[in-house]
């Protein structure tokens, strides 16, 4: 009885003891600890405005796209590589305008040939069989003549019959025609190529030219290339995919325009008022290093606009509209992205 009494409470009382001794062991200890991502410290004063940037190439982004739809057949250029005005970024097949070239090409060859066959004027080899077409037809002419005068006596002494008459006379009529048409194309022939058929076969060559110009010109359309010289950002398209004309969204091939980085800022309506021209700026990598990046006024963009592009912060307002303006980097920044955001302030 005297275990069951005083045994049971001295067990309990050791029990809640070893609780309390390692819950209070266990328990963490409050420390300070240093900020992963330490807050910008700006060196402009107080009276400030800050921003976020956007870093972006000298000029606004290029958004290449395809002049036509088609499958792609080649891609020149990767992401980083830089290119010069008028170098392929990719190509489209081309196999279709190819034979509508050849085809066109053939037609201009034959338009030539006809035109330089007007201008070369009568063979020397066609003069004598027209010449002795004229003789054989005024040989037969004489002939029929002479039995038509004969007919004419014979049938007033009724010697003749008259269907005798008749046929001498449409046989004289028909070699007639013969030395006409005979002397008719002899004379063509001495007189060469007229000068309308000339004209009409020159413009045929023409419109034939004009064919395979616009032809090439379609062909030239299926290499899509660099307006200017720059950097490729960003490339979304791969061979054999098809490439839309009518995308608006998400441009194939992305270009920079080469020169010093610009840092296009977003300042909310509320201190757009306190934006000045020529204020003075810098901006911070975010990171664990805070590195402050000089800043140099370039623009204010004269409008206010819906904002899109957010910091992420907790206390952001989402459903206001921002002021943009625009700085360029000064000197030799750290290695810094086009696309990648500043903590940016601003003189206000």
């Amino acid at each position: 009885m005297m275990l069951v009494k005083f045994g049971i409470p001295l067990v309990a009382a050791i029990a809640i003891g070893f609780g309390i001794a390692t819950l209070s062991h266990l328990t963490p200890k409050e420390q300070l600890t240093a900020a992963q991502n330490p807050p910008p410290l700006t060196t402009l004063g107080a009276n400030t405005i800050s921003g976020l940037g956007e870093v972006q190439m000298a000029g606004e982004p290029i958004a290449i796209a395809s002049p036509i739809s088609g499958v792609v057949s080649k891609v020149h250029v990767i992401p980083g590589q830089t290119v010069s005005a008028g170098e392929p970024l990719f190509t489209l097949d081309d196999r279709a305008l190819r034979a509508e070239l050849h085809n066109r090409t053939a037609t201009l060859a034959t338009a030539n040939a006809k035109l330089l066959k007007l201008k070369a004027g009568t063979r020397p080899e066609d003069l004598p069989p027209a010449r002795a077409r004229m003789v054989a037809a005024t040989a037969t002419f004489h002939r029929n003549e002479d039995a038509w005068e004969r007919a004419k006596r014979l049938v007033e002494q009724r010697v003749l019959s008259e269907e005798e008459h008749l046929a001498r006379k449409f046989a004289y009529d028909q070699s007639s025609a013969e030395l006409a048409q005979a002397k008719a194309d002899l004379a063509k022939l001495e007189a060469g190529t007229w000068c309308h058929d000339i004209q009409i076969a020159e413009h045929e060559v023409a419109s034939a030219r004009s064919s395979v110009e616009q032809v090439q010109v379609d062909l030239d359309r299926l290499v899509v290339r660099a307006p200017v010289d720059g950097l490729v950002l960003h490339v979304d398209v791969r061979q054999g995919e098809l490439a839309e004309s009518t995308r608006s969204e998400n441009p194939l091939v992305q270009l920079g325009v080469h020169g010093p980085l610009r840092v296009r800022v977003q300042v909310d309506e509320e201190d757009a008022s306190r934006v000045t021209h020529n204020a003075r700026a810098e901006g911070f990598v975010r990171g664990r290093d805070r590195v402050a990046i000089d800043l140099r006024f370039v623009r204010i963009d004269p409008r206010i606009v819906p904002k899109k592009s957010l910091t992420g912060g907790t206390t952001e307002r989402v459903d206001t509209r921002v002021l943009f303006v625009v700085y360029e980097v000064v000197g030799e920044p750290p290695q810094i992205y086009a696309g990648q955001k500043l903590d940016v302030f601003m003189e206000g």
